[in-house]
């Protein structure tokens, strides 16, 4: 999968307030017809303060 798909997001780092930048790759979704969504998760590091970010996603 190339970087292109991703999506980019901006996300306040709890820690510091600083502006986070993270890149998601796109998920299946949730599907009603599929019992078995699976979480994902991604994590990022707050390059201002060092706090490391976990972000969840279908």
């Amino acid at each position: 999968m190339s970087q292109s798909n991703y999506s980019s997001m901006r996300i306040g780092c709890p820690e510091c307030e600083a502006s986070v930048s993270a890149s998601v790759p796109p998920g299946p979704g949730i599907h009603q017809e599929q019992s078995s969504n699976r979480l994902q998760g991604t994590e990022t590091v707050c390059r201002n303060c060092g706090h490391e970010l976990e972000l969840y996603y279908y």
